[in-house]
């Protein structure tokens, strides 16, 4: 039996390929980049760089969007592209968001605000590993959605409040009680049922092709001219989007709903 366990173990380490291609190793790349920049906006909010660190996570969150999308289109998904890019997830959009908002909040000694600022981490957390659970469990009809809100979003809206530094002080909204508010709507929305679009097979009807490709061009020039301004137009769009979103998922559920009733 011992000697038949040996011969089996020998038998799968020589079946593991030694040398891996560019191509597999290309999506795994780009994660490591949108690990970088990640961390480096976590240093830049060491030292209170806030256009750097919404900057550095805008870029981290392009990485991470095309990693999956690349690794599709040369067909080298891969087990461990997908756990690494749930890691680097977690740490770009889940711990340094956390971290930069309570450096931006000048280190409070309160319990309740570390309290929230480690409800998001952990949120972050269960929402990568529900995603990870749910790939192959979505019905046709929510391919295009996203069961809660992903984690790069939350990211981007974790920052907002750090975007709009100038508004919230001028009102005095700048507080420990109404951040704290606004992490908690975040956090508890990436763990909700809230369907959100994901973008991925968002198919457009043909007339609205050259409208969109302007929209997209100018939201691209106010990010690269101005990132922060870009910044806080593309969090504003996003948070329009969502009741859309449950508007038309809850649509789609009804028909496929229907369908199955009749058949």
């Amino acid at each position: 039996m011992k000697n038949r366990g040996i011969k089996l173990a020998k038998k799968a380490f020589q079946s593991r390929p030694r040398r891996f291609s560019v191509i597999w190793m290309l999506p795994n790349f780009l994660t490591i980049c949108a690990l970088i920049f990640g961390l480096q906006a976590m240093y830049q909010a060491i030292f209170n760089n806030w256009d750097n660190v919404i900057v550095m996570i805008i870029i981290a969150s392009v990485f991470d969007m095309l990693d999956g999308r690349v690794a599709r289109l040369l067909k080298s998904t891969s087990e461990f592209g997908m756990h690494l890019d749930s890691l680097s997830d977690f740490v770009v959009f889940g711990a340094v968001p956390a971290f930069a908002i309570y450096l931006w909040m000048d280190k409070p000694q309160g319990n309740f605000f570390w309290i929230i600022i480690v409800l998001y981490v952990i949120c972050s957390a269960l929402r990568l590993a529900r995603f990870n659970s749910e790939l192959s469990e979505r019905p046709n009809y929510a391919k295009n959605y996203f069961t809660g809100v992903p984690t790069p979003a939350a990211a981007f809206l974790m920052l907002f409040p750090i975007a709009i530094e100038e508004f919230l002080i001028s009102y005095n909204l700048k507080s420990f009680d109404i951040i704290a508010l606004w992490i908690g709507f975040i956090s508890i929305a990436m763990v909700s049922n809230l369907p959100t679009f994901s973008g991925k097979v968002f198919q457009i009807p043909k007339s609205f092709v050259i409208p969109l490709l302007i929209i997209l061009a100018i939201l691209s020039n106010a990010i690269i001219s101005n990132p922060i301004k870009g910044f806080i137009i593309l969090v504003c769009v996003y948070l329009i989007s969502i009741p859309f979103a449950s508007i038309f998922y809850l649509r789609l559920k009804k028909k496929a709903e229907a369908l199955n009733f009749k058949n």
